[in-house]
């Protein structure tokens, strides 16, 4: 049984996203992670329907089911390119083209959260697209200037080939045992992570 630590989540940063290439029944595959512009914030959201089953009064058994898994993130500043993959818009020559018929990249997303101890949780999200929309602000420039940030929102659910949505790695809890795990945080955002196989 792991130690009770006093530890804290206590930052966000490094946010990277990768392009999905392959989603199928047998294979995952994905583009080389790019990161995106200085993080703020994350957020993720996982939802699950549950239902019972009921006698003599009581309930008897229930069962859940999982649902999606919703994403916001907050960065200073997303390029053209970027917004491209996200929206699926188009990017060329300096010009970025929105149009009602474009659809969202499925991508993969990742990043890291500091701890009050030093050290850090990692995680990479395998399959979701940001196709819940954005919002863009202005704001005049007044006496106290306000900034404006860049948010996205998107779903998020288990890749075909095996049902996994996402692979986590928390620096505080490897043991001495964990060689794959304490590599991989080296190179976390190389490439999406996977769990080898034993």
């Amino acid at each position: 049984m792991p130690e009770v630590v006093n530890t804290r989540r206590c930052g966000c940063k490094d946010i990277y996203i990768a392009i999905v290439n392959k989603n199928t029944a047998t294979e995952y595959a994905t583009a080389t992670p790019i990161k995106l512009g200085r993080a703020l914030n994350a957020k993720v959201t996982t939802k699950k329907t549950v239902e019972s089953t009921e006698s003599d009064d009581t309930i008897e058994e229930t069962f859940e089911s999982f649902d999606s898994i919703e994403i916001e993130f907050d960065v200073n500043k997303l390029s053209p390119e970027q917004k491209a993959i996200l929206r699926g818009a188009t990017y060329e020559d300096g010009f970025l083209i929105n149009n009602v018929d474009d659809q969202a990249k499925e991508v993969a997303i990742g990043w890291r959260a500091r701890q009050t101890n030093g050290k850090y949780e990692f995680v990479w999200y395998y399959c979701g697209k940001f196709n819940s929309g954005w919002d863009d602000q202005y704001e005049t420039n007044g006496k106290k200037p306000k900034t404006q940030t860049d948010k996205m929102k998107g779903t998020f659910y288990g890749r075909q080939k095996d049902g996994n949505t996402s692979i986590e790695v928390d620096e505080t809890f490897l043991l001495e045992s964990h060689n794959d795990a304490k590599s991989s945080i080296t190179n976390w955002f190389s490439k999406v992570q996977e769990k080898e196989a034993a």
